[in-house]
């Protein structure tokens, strides 16, 4: 996904300054764009010189025929006789240098591919995102859970003495997922989803489809995997090592799984000139549904604890094919979406303006939403996080024509500059924007929404909802009831222990070493802990007769 090249030629109209400049901003070495306008000028040179060559080749063919037809046989003979040899020193030094050509082009598109789009003018500079992301704007957060001087006590949430859970723990106590059997059978970050975990993972998925289809977009479930070639067009180099699974197949025939619906739906129209008057009077909005597979590589710490960051999720996928003047105002309509719709979900967000140096190439701006996670707020003071307790739900991104390019998707018909010089292709600009990545989604939803009863659900799901998970709690709400007793989570422990992130202060091999020799922290009798509570009931009527009906049910699976 190169920009032009021709950007980079002042001898068509190019400005190698502006590319620098973008560069500078997004923090790159601009040493490469010397390097590919030196290569491509290499390229020119040898370009030219084989042309040269090419006619001096057809002028001596042209000599011996001028000769024969004014008469001159015998000299005609003679030049005839010296020319297998000129043409075999020719034609050598051609195929010198179409090598050489050959190998600087490739050199020099190499390093094309490592320059970004244009940085927009509103995108704030900085190579920090804890100090240059800007935020534009937030809804909620003044009413958020947990944003008390002690978040797990501000307001009553799932856990022992009304502390509010995280959503891992949440999950397992609506007995939503099972998280080791997932491994056994797949692997790190696998999972099984179950019950009331499946029903709300669909019911997000149809009211995400729901909700875009009703603002004019095209649902497209697309293929789950790609050829080598076509992902090449759309995948940036890192994403082969970081994020792309390989699924089988040598050179051309090797296919890789997707990691958004936005890489098949960018070569949906490949190979297309749309018209530019229906473009500007109707984009093309679509809603990309597929699951999405990504290898996450590299990735650790708490955000890696249960379903929010795992290596394969659904996710609905908001794209736009438009016209070039267009982008820009689409732009702010896709974030709006995804601010709709969250807020329709009732989790507290705040949309923030990326910072240059950490832009992905493809993009020329980006926002990402971030939601509220109460659960999160006193691990990121820990580590001195700039916003505690947010985490990326949503990122929305304008790629001008940086996709359409390397797919050739036109519009309109080239115009020449105000030099007069050739016009330049004019390619449609695309945009892509997350709506609902549902596992992340649900991990929100668990957050913001537990009580000591259960995970309210959110109005605009419930007739999504498989009824048989829909329960009415003692206010009258409609919820998901706990059916299981907070997890005991080692993890939790021991990152608590080690401090930021999870991360030992000694690096982390040897830590690991030095716990196997300590002996394992005493973890409460969960068989006690319920007669306990049984007790409590018979004798003063504490619990609810939901409470006493869903300990019932533990200590029946503890007996067995």
């Amino acid at each position: 996904m190169p920009i032009d090249i021709d950007d980079l030629r002042k001898y068509k109209g190019g400005d190698p300054d502006k590319v620098r400049e973008s560069e500078k901003k997004r923090f790159h070495d601009t040493k490469i764009v010397d390097k590919i306008i030196e290569l491509d000028e290499v390229w020119r040179k040898l370009r030219g010189e084989n042309d040269r060559l090419r006619k001096e080749k057809r002028a001596l063919g042209n000599q011996v025929k001028t000769l024969m037809k004014a008469g001159k046989k015998e000299e005609a003979l003679k030049v005839r006789g010296t020319l297998k040899e000129k043409n075999a020193i020719i034609d050598k030094k051609i195929k010198e240098q179409e090598d050489l050509a050959t190998k600087s082009a490739m050199e020099r598109d190499e390093l094309l591919h490592k320059i970004g789009n244009y940085v927009h003018g509103s995108v704030p500079v900085g190579d920090d995102e804890d100090k240059f992301n800007k935020v534009v704007k937030s809804w909620g957060l003044d009413k958020k859970r947990g944003h008390g001087e002690d978040a797990t006590t501000a307001i009553p949430g799932g856990g022992k003495n009304g502390t509010l859970l995280h959503h891992h723990e949440l999950l397992s106590r609506i007995d939503g997922y099972e998280a080791e059997r997932g491994v056994r059978v797949a692997g790190h970050r696998a999972y099984f989803l179950k019950g009331a975990g499946v029903a709300l993972n669909f019911a997000l998925q149809t009211y995400a489809q729901t909700f875009l289809a009703e603002k004019g977009y095209t649902l497209l479930q697309t293929p789950y995997f790609m050829d080598k070639e076509k992902m090449g067009l759309v995948a940036e180099l890192a994403d082969y090592d970081e994020t792309l699974y390989h699924v089988g197949g040598q050179g051309s025939e090797s296919k890789y799984l997707i990691a958004t619906s936005e890489q098949p739906i960018c070569l949906y129209h490949a190979g297309e000139w749309l018209d530019d008057k229906e473009l500007k009077a109707q984009p093309k909005f679509y809603a990309g549904v597929s699951t999405c597979f990504r290898k996450e590589a590299g990735k650790t710490g708490v955000d890696n604890w249960g379903i929010f960051r795992v290596h394969q999720f659904e996710k609905i996928e908001q794209f736009c094919v438009c016209h070039p003047e267009d982008s820009w105002k689409i732009h702010d309509k896709m974030i709006a979406h995804s601010e709709e719709f969250t807020k329709s979900l009732g989790l507290p967000y705040h949309v923030i303006n990326i910072c240059s140096g950490e832009l992905n190439n493809a993009a020329a701006k980006k926002y990402d939403l971030e939601a509220w996670f109460p659960g999160y707020v006193e691990i990121d003071k820990t580590k001195e996080a700039q916003h505690p307790g947010m985490r990326e739900l949503v990122s929305c991104s304008n790629c001008l024509d940086y996709q359409s390019r390397a797919v050739e998707i036109r519009c309109g018909q080239p115009k020449k500059d105000n030099k007069g010089m050739k016009g330049k292709k004019v390619y449609v600009h695309m945009l892509n924007a997350t709506l609902c990545a549902t596992t992340r989604c649900i991990c929100c939803i668990l957050e913001n929404h537990q009580t000591p009863e259960g995970v309210v659900i959110p109005e605009v799901l419930i007739p999504f909802m498989n009824k048989t998970f829909v329960k009415v709690d003692s206010k009258g709400r409609k919820h998901i009831p706990y059916t299981k007793p907070t997890p005991i989570h080692k993890e939790l422990k021991s990152n608590k222990k080690k401090g930021k992130g999870g991360k030992s202060k000694s690096g982390g091999k040897k830590e690991k070493k030095e716990s196997k020799k300590k002996a394992p922290e005493p973890t409460a009798d969960p068989k006690a802990e319920i007669l306990k509570k049984l007790e409590e009931f018979t004798k003063g009527g504490k619990l609810t007769e939901e409470e006493h009906a869903m300990l019932v049910k533990s200590l029946k699976e503890e007996k067995k």
